[in-house]
């Protein structure tokens, strides 16, 4: 059997793979990162069999000031349509829930912390999200409401967490950013603002994921892994 084909969107230099990238290649994928935020075009989906969308500073309805935004909603709502996995992170959750008819906005406060993520039964018992029982970073001021016909798999008091439709998993939190990332993240202008408005210490957050660093990073490799699964399965035998 060919490798499975895998495409990763990125939007923006602070937010690369992370630790997806290692999981690719343990899984021997053939996989191509795009880096959108440099003006490469948005890729259509055939000949992909499974879609990442990654994090990245701007909003989901910024489409104004990055127009690639509104080319990657089209490409995520023709994959689930083909029954293509896609999974979303953090903006990438939000990008997948707005393409899906759910909608994308700008939070209350911005949502800061390094815990575990409270799973739903649905998500409990889902292969990809089912997964992700250790903390793991949330880093975001938007939020998004659940798409018609989705599944809620995690959500904190604050906010929605995660959601499956189809093929598609959304998942809010970042469990492929390691603290050097995060460390990056919290001296930013953007991250400093949102650190001040949520009313946390970035350093302590930090502090606590290089405590975790070890754990942190194996159950990231285990949800990768569960989700590039679901690609060979979907590779092999599509849904009706």
């Amino acid at each position: 059997m060919t490798a499975p084909s895998v495409l990763v969107t990125q939007h923006g230099p602070q937010v690369p793979p992370g630790y997806l990238e290692p999981a690719l290649i343990a899984a021997g994928v053939d996989y191509e990162i795009v880096p959108l935020h440099t003006g490469s075009p948005v890729p259509g989906v055939a000949g992909w069999d499974g879609i990442v969308s990654l994090g990245g500073a701007m909003g989901a309805y910024d489409e104004v000031e990055y127009p690639y935004l509104s080319a990657e909603k089209e490409l995520l709502r023709a994959a689930v349509a083909a029954h293509v996995p896609v999974l979303g992170l953090c903006l990438g959750c939000q990008l997948l829930a707005d393409a899906l008819g759910g909608r994308a906005y700008q939070a209350d406060l911005p949502e800061i912390a390094f815990t575990t993520i409270p799973l739903t039964a649905d998500g409990a018992a889902d292969p990809v999200l089912g997964v992700l029982t250790g903390p793991t970073l949330t880093f975001h001021q938007d939020t998004w409401d659940l798409p018609p016909g989705a599944v809620l798999l995690a959500t904190t008091e604050m906010y929605p967490q995660a959601f499956r439709f189809g093929s598609a998993v959304g998942i809010q939190p970042h469990p492929e950013a390691p603290p050097e990332l995060v460390a990056e993240w919290i001296t930013s202008e953007v991250g400093e603002r949102h650190l001040v408005a949520a009313a946390v210490d970035g350093r302590a957050v930090v502090a606590a994921m290089e405590d975790a660093r070890d754990e942190s990073e194996a159950m990231a490799g285990r949800v990768f892994a569960a989700w590039l699964a679901e690609v060979r399965r979907y590779a092999v035998e599509p849904p009706e």
